[in-house]
């Protein structure tokens, strides 16, 4: 496993990681919740900028999270419905955005309360290929930049 320390980069700090072979990871965030709250959402933007396929297989919780799951959100019959996604390929040149109201990574039960400031540590898994930590900020709010 491809592990980032505090000097190869927060992502709090810098604009983007590389990881999974050409994958580029930037604009990570987790958003802040109630105390009470069994479940939190966490978005990002992926791109493959390397020459072969990168396919993400899940994105998961190293800590404080009893599980986590990819969904995309779609309409039905004018209802707004969750759909899991099992895996997330990205063919060279491709980007997916993980964001409100759209594709989104669903963090189950927190072991504690996460405030604005915090840090989450994922991981993401992509087939084939060693899984990358990151260290994903908890906001209340997206950032400017993160759309």
């Amino acid at each position: 496993m491809k592990q980032l320390t505090a000097a190869g980069i927060l992502m709090a700090l810098a604009p983007a990681v590389w990881a999974c072979d050409g994958l580029y990871v930037e604009n990570a965030w987790v958003r802040e919740a109630p105390p009470v709250a069994r479940t939190l959402v966490a978005y990002m933007d992926l791109s493959n900028r390397g020459d072969a396929p990168v396919i993400v297989t899940g994105i998961r919780a190293a800590s404080i999270f009893s599980g986590s799951m990819l969904h995309g959100t779609e309409v039905v019959d004018g209802v707004s419905r969750m759909r899991h996604v099992d895996e997330l390929p990205l063919q060279p040149g491709d980007q997916a955005r993980l964001k409100p109201g759209g594709l989104h990574l669903m963090l189950f039960k927190p072991s504690q309360p996460l405030r604005a400031g915090d840090q989450v540590e994922l991981l993401i898994d992509c087939m084939d290929q060693d899984a990358l930590r990151i260290s994903v900020p908890v906001r209340r709010a997206a950032a400017p930049n993160a759309g």
